[in-house]
């Protein structure tokens, strides 16, 4: 056979004669050699630069790792008919090989080693790389080699493909001519299909430990005795760890009071908890917590549980709540030099983490400071947390400020709740009517403040707060002091910094400035459904000789409900709050919500010709209300005048 092999090749490469006998792909191999004028009496494997030789290494390192140990099982079965098993890359250089040692002097002979280049160009018509060429398996046996120095070789390969089709390797078996077997081209296709096969898994896990690895919460898996056997990358992070060390970890002893026996592995049931507390090496870890069981068939194999860093839950939770500052300085309006001078010390004050208090009548825009300083900071990627200490009954103060753990007090929530103080980890805590925080509340706020630490009701041990406290007030905190209300301690450590803000009589410049702003937005806001309006003079002058006793806030309202109850593109009058005549007082007096209540109901009415249903359904209330107020405010329609016009 392998004569009548050689003869056929004689004929081809003396004469251009192709016998029918030939194999078509070998045939079709010498063509191509021929075309790209390979030597057919050369076959000297062509070494690859080094640089080549460790990237090709490199790059296919996957491959390598995964063909070796099919490489040596493969030799096992073959090295008794003096095989040697050898792997390529996709361009046909030898990145891995084992050489059975009866073979080596033709290894030798043929620079058939570790780096050197076995393409069809190089080197002829070959199994690897005719194999690569055509794209499948191929036994290349004596003389069907297209070069000479070949002829005493027998060799069978198949591609390596990835998931996506493409070649990256081959898997060849080479020996003795004369030692040729039919099944070592059955082996090599079915190494090659095996390594095809591996690489597919190896990859699908890849994704998974990249998925895994992706997740910013931390993920453990463990088994049913309770051994941790996969983690990803967070959880060393999370506690603090070196990966090798959390292996070790004592799971029945970091979730202390949490039956995982019975819940997970008997009840097979899903356990969950928003706000838990994980005790390692004297380290406190504040997380969420979900453990869900792994059920294979209906047996419980092992739970995976995913944890979610405190400031993370916090992060997101601040997100969905809206816990963020809107306002930055850009959006105080003003032509005030003092107002200036207040906006100018704010930016500087801004950059540090000093307590701020601010100071002002109500309506002045406290708020809106706060805010922008916040902005201005380098927290304002934290949250913003407004708290209207007013509005917070005494008794829920301290479980509002500083939280509560599980079953601190009836009522408290399974799993205990974080206090506004730890929501703002990271941000800004802006508390105001600061004056109103009860007195036996204020020591804990002043420990707060002083150690930036936190305890919760019913708690054992501080929680690490990185937080800045920004307060406001419309009260003369130094009276409450001198009245015994207010700590001069806590004073001293909320005013810190101090900004006080004037009132807006006081800076009648920007009366106007602010009127303008306000009924721009209401134009813009209103654009396509109403004209655009503007401000009579006299409209103007009314504004100028008011007094502003609710200040900004106060002006808002007002040029919101002139716009409103203006049918016209001219806003000429609107019903100013009546004001006490006594003024004995250096206090303004504070706005009467019925006065603006019957003024807006006969504004309605003037604007709507006495028309009390249209009126009602201007001002958003139901005829029955409407009717009431009238008679409550002894309204007589037959005296309501235009008051628009």
């Amino acid at each position: 056979m392998l004569s009548e092999i050689k003869e056929r090749w004689l004929a081809y490469v003396n004469n251009g004669i192709a016998s029918k006998q030939i194999n078509q792909d070998i045939l079709n191999s010498w063509e191509r050699c021929r075309k790209m004028k390979v030597n057919h009496l050369a076959g000297y494997g062509t070494t690859a630069k080094e640089s080549v030789l460790k990237g090709s290494i490199s790059k296919r390192q996957d491959l390598i790792e995964l063909s070796r140990p099919i490489m040596e099982n493969v030799f096992e079965m073959v090295k008794s008919t003096s095989y040697s098993v050898v792997l390529t890359d996709e361009n046909g250089i030898i990145i891995d090989l084992i050489i059975n040692k009866d073979i080596m002097d033709i290894h030798s002979s043929l620079n058939f080693v570790k780096g050197s280049l076995w393409d069809e160009k190089s080197v002829g018509t070959n199994a690897i790389g005719t194999c690569l060429a055509i794209n499948k398996p191929i036994q290349v046996i004596g003389a069907e080699h297209y070069c000479e120095y070949h002829h005493k070789w027998t060799c069978s390969a198949a591609p390596i493909h990835n998931s996506k089709g493409e070649i990256i390797g081959s898997f060849d078996i080479s020996g003795r001519a004369e030692d040729v077997q039919t099944h070592t081209f059955g082996i090599a296709a079915s190494s090659a299909n095996c390594i095809e096969k591996q690489l597919v898994i190896s990859e699908s896990y890849n994704l998974v430990d990249t998925t895994f690895d992706s997740i910013l919460d931390g993920i453990m898996v463990i088994d049913n005795n309770l051994r941790i056997v996969k983690i990803n990358n967070k959880i060393p992070e999370l506690f603090h760890m070196e990966e090798k060390d959390v292996f070790n970890i004592n799971i029945n002893k970091i979730l202390n009071g949490v039956d995982i026996e019975k819940n997970i592995f008997e009840k097979k049931n899903k356990l969950g908890f928003s706000d838990m507390t994980i005790s390692i090496d004297n380290k406190k870890i504040e997380c969420s917590l979900n453990i869900s069981p792994l059920i294979e068939g209906k047996v419980v194999t092992g739970a995976v549980i995913l944890m979610k860093e405190a400031k993370q839950v916090i992060k997101e939770v601040s997100k969905l709540a809206g816990f963020k500052a809107n306002y930055t300085f850009d959006n105080i309006i003003t032509v005030n030099d003092k107002m200036f001078e207040i906006i100018n010390t704010a930016k500087k004050i801004s950059k540090t983490s000093c307590s701020v208090l601010i100071e002002g009548e109500s309506g002045v825009g406290k708020e809106l400071y706060a805010q922008s300083i916040h902005n201005e900071s380098q927290r304002k990627n934290g949250p913003f947390i407004a708290i209207n200490c007013s509005a917070i009954p005494k008794e829920l103060f301290e479980s509002e400020l500083f939280g509560y753990e599980s079953g601190s007090f009836t009522g408290a929530m399974k799993g205990g709740r974080p206090g506004k103080f730890e929501l703002a980890r990271g941000g800004t805590i802006f508390l105001d009517e600061i004056g109103e925080i009860p007195l036996e509340v204020q020591p804990k706020l002043l420990r707060v403040l002083d150690n930036n630490k936190i305890v919760r009701i019913g708690g054992t041990y501080e929680r690490d707060l990185d937080v800045r406290v920004i307060s406001a007030t419309n009260r003369n905190l130094l009276d409450e002091v001198t009245k015994g209300s207010f700590r001069q301690d806590l004073y001293f450590r909320l005013n810190v910094i101090n900004l006080r803000i004037p009132p807006l009589r006081n800076r009648k410049e920007d009366i106007l400035e602010l009127a303008g702003y306000f009924l721009k937005s209401l134009n813009d806001e209103n654009r396509g459904i109403n004209k655009t309006k503007t401000f009579s003079h006299a409209f103007e002058d009314k504004l100028m000789e008011h007094e502003w006793t609710g200040n900004v806030r106060e002006l808002k309202n007002i040029i919101q409900r002139a716009y409103y109850m203006t049918e016209g593109e001219v806003i000429r009058n609107v019903a100013l709050p009546v004001r006490n005549a006594v003024k004995q007082s250096k206090e303004a007096v504070s706005l009467n919500l019925k006065d603006i209540e019957r003024d807006s109901i006969m504004q309605a009415l003037s604007f709507n010709n006495r028309n009390v249903l249209k009126a009602a359904r201007d001002l958003n209330i139901s005829k029955a209300t409407i009717y009431r107020k009238i008679k409550a405010y002894s309204i007589d329609l037959d005296n309501i005048e235009g008051l628009a016009q």
